[in-house]
């Protein structure tokens, strides 16, 4: 995640073969994920015996299935980390329709074409509202967002206190999931139309969770080795910030931050989280879910096809339960067991009381990765408060600002 499953890498110069050869003589079907590292090499575990050739495509995936004119490099299968990559007119003519078994919501953000059909499979879920903490560092969790910035204003002051927090700032996408927490919890409406043409993203919440993000972000000793330090801190660094270093005492990451915890933490040393905090005396907020869906190219046959069901279906449950022991992976199937004990429970709230990744979702100048769209919209957040001392209402507006530019280049 920069760590980064979505790491871009050269789309033919890492193949990873899974398998040689096919039934009969057939090629190997070529699947395209997104992951790289010890995502695809999990992956790669569950697929041993399987006549397939792996290759890591990350964001080249989009223009691989939008490609007009087949290729080497087409992939028969594909792990796609964005629902709207289903949903475009162009891809979703080339996908076959999948009979999925997975719940309602899920299903709908996989459907495209006129007659709504749903053309992919969800095959690994990310719960992305979640707090990591030594539990000798906190006592107690916070009971709500205010109470959470006062811990951290707290902490950040004591005398001889370590900063309260670790912020991976140098990867974009850490700062989108705390700014998608924070709007869910003030406006879970404004939030699910966010990624909608007719979105306003001039609305009073948007505004609201960028201030409320600037004051926290602007607190002096937040982070270790303060806002400049922050911004060339990677997600894998920021957990051993925090569980293999001591030099912070929280950080808020999804649950595939677990297997780097379990691996880096002292010995002894617990690991424990809790939800990511919402306003005072409201109800708790839904949960922001990020997702890899699997769809298979009509150009596959029923190749394609038959692999989908043999990755997703109810006997995957047991080929998927040694990456499920693992962590770093949740699944809506209910035949996969095996969860290790800090996120064991995790998986059952990924059904009901869910929003997906807001920044997963956009289109048009909203849309990019690292220095792009509302990535950059939030670093630059972050630079103007934990860097330049900027006051948060300032900051906030410039926010607003770039954000309104952006949208006129929102495709309508």
């Amino acid at each position: 995640m920069r760590m980064d499953r979505r790491h871009a890498l050269s789309v033919l110069s890492g193949l990873a073969a899974a398998g040689l050869t096919g039934c009969g003589g057939a090629p190997p079907l070529r699947i395209a994920v997104v992951w790289s590292g010890w995502e695809l090499s999990r992956f790669n575990r569950v697929l041993e015996n399987q006549a397939v050739t792996v290759y890591s495509a990350g964001d080249n995936i989009a223009a691989l299935l939008g490609k007009s004119v087949a290729s080497a490099a087409t992939p028969d299968v594909a792990i796609v980390p964005r629902p709207g990559l289903v949903s475009d007119p162009v891809v979703c003519a080339r996908l076959h329709p999948l009979p999925s078994g997975d719940p309602p919501f899920w299903q709908e953000l996989l459907r495209c074409g006129e007659d709504g059909r749903t053309n992919g499979v969800w095959f690994k879920i990310a719960h992305k509202s979640l707090v990591w903490y030594r539990p000798e560092a906190v006592p107690a969790p916070p009971a709500d967002w205010d109470a959470w910035v006062e811990l951290c204003r707290e902490r950040a002051a004591a005398k001889n206190g370590r900063p309260p927090l670790s912020i991976a700032a140098a990867d974009g996408w850490v700062l989108t999931d705390w700014f998608e927490n924070v709007l869910l919890g003030i406006d879970p409406v404004t939030y699910g139309t966010l990624h909608r043409t007719a979105g306003d993203w001039s609305h009073g919440s948007v505004r609201e969770a960028l201030t409320r993000l600037a004051e926290l972000w602007r607190i002096e000793n937040l982070v270790p080795g303060g806002g400049r330090q922050a911004l060339v801190t990677q997600f894998h660094d920021s957990i051993l910030d925090v569980f293999r270093y001591g030099r912070a005492d929280m950080l808020a990451a999804p649950d595939f931050a677990w297997p780097v915890i379990d691996r880096y933490r002292s010995p002894g040393q617990g690991a424990w989280r809790f939800r990511f905090p919402g306003p005072a005396g409201r109800p708790a907020p839904r949960v922001v879910v990020g997702g890899d869906a699997v769809v298979a190219l009509k150009s596959s046959g029923e190749r394609g096809r038959r692999f989908v069901e043999w990755l997703t279906g109810e006997e995957a449950g047991e080929r998927l339960g040694a990456w499920a022991a693992a962590g770093g992976f949740l699944s809506l199937n209910k035949n996969v067991h095996g969860y290790p004990a800090p996120i064991r429970d995790l998986a059952a709230e990924l059904e009901e009381s869910v929003e997906f990744d807001l920044s997963d979702r956009l289109t048009g100048g909203l849309a990019g990765g690292d220095g792009q769209g509302l990535w950059r919209v939030l670093t630059d957040l972050f630079i103007a408060v934990a860097v330049n001392g900027q006051p948060s209402g300032d900051a906030a507006e410039s926010a607003m600002r770039a954000i309104a530019s952006l949208v006129e280049k929102r495709p309508s």
